[in-house]
C-alpha cells in the first residue's frame, strides 16, 4: 500500500467514526426529546381534566347563586367534606 492509500484509510476511519457518533447523538436526542413530548403531553391532558372539573363546579355554584339554595349547598359540603351531621341525626359508615 502506498503512503497516500493509508492516509486516505485512516481519514475514511476517522470520518466513519464521527458520522457513527453524530447519528448516535441524534438518536439520543430525538428519543429524549420523544419522551419529553409524551410527559407534556400527559400534563396537558391532567390539566385540560382539572379545568373541565373546575368549569363545572363553577356552573354547580352558579346555579345554587341563581336558585337561592346556598342552605342546601352548606348542608351538602358539611356533610361530604367535614363528616357534619344534624344535632338529631345519626351517622352510620359502612366499610
Amino acid at each position: 500500500m502506498t503512503v497516500k492509500k493509508v492516509k486516505n484509510r485512516k481519514h475514511s476511519i476517522i470520518l466513519a467514526v464521527l458520522f457513527t457518533a453524530l447519528v448516535c447523538y441524534f438518536v439520543a436526542t430525538l428519543i429524549s426529546l420523544q419522551t419529553k413530548v409524551r410527559a407534556e403531553r400527559e400534563a396537558v391532558t391532567e390539566l385540560s381534566r382539572q379545568h373541565q372539573q373546575q368549569v363545572d363546579e363553577n356552573s354547580e355554584l352558579a346555579m345554587i347563586i341563581e336558585n337561592g339554595d346556598e342552605d342546601a349547598y352548606i348542608e351538602k359540603i358539611a356533610r361530604e367534606q367535614y363528616g357534619y351531621a344534624m344535632p338529631d341525626e345519626r351517622v352510620y359508615y359502612d366499610s
